[in-house]
């Protein structure tokens, strides 16, 4: 995979407790704060989409599933994002 650092989202996404996401491996830390969350949502099928995209198809549906995933538990400040994923150039 891909240096999870490398892969940016783009928009970023800006957190209702301020902090922003920018990248593959920001969305990672964020999904795993989560772990221990109590309750039914998808943040075990996040988590993995996001560790296992290789391609850049299963990059794009794993940043899709990220922001859902967000978006449902109102984590999201602001409008919703239009979701795209770019890498950066080394």
């Amino acid at each position: 995979m891909v240096n999870p650092r490398k892969i940016s989202l783009n928009p970023e996404l800006r957190l209702r407790d301020g902090r922003v996401i920018r990248s593959f491996a920001d969305a990672l830390m964020l999904v795993r704060e989560h772990e221990a969350r109590p309750g039914t949502d998808h943040r075990d099928e996040v988590l993995h989409e996001l560790e296992r995209a290789r391609t850049r198809t299963g990059q794009q549906k794993a940043v899709e599933a990220f922001f859902d995933w967000a978006r449902q538990l109102e984590l999201i400040a602001g409008p919703q994002p239009v979701v795209s994923q770019r890498r950066r150039a080394s």
